[in-house]
């Protein structure tokens, strides 16, 4: 029992954490809680960057479909 919970410790562990899929079209872009991010092809939105647009000094923006971290008070 013991080498069980082990090997589904194991695996559990190799498995990446994927974001639940939010059913988006694939390569759209958006801006989630100021950071851009893409649709991928399974429709999960995955961040773009480590970083949050106010933390380069910016903040996130939308246009033409393209999400971005926007200069202060530029586009």
């Amino acid at each position: 029992m013991r080498r069980a919970r082990v090997l589904l410790l194991v695996v559990l562990a190799g498995c990446p954490r994927m974001p639940p899929v939010s059913g988006c079209s694939p390569m759209a872009q958006t801006c989630i809680n100021d950071a851009p991010h893409v649709c991928s092809a399974s429709q999960r939105w995955h961040r773009a960057g480590a970083l949050t647009c106010a933390e380069v000094g910016g903040s996130c923006a939308v246009v033409g479909g393209r999400a971005y971290c926007s200069a202060p008070g530029g586009l």
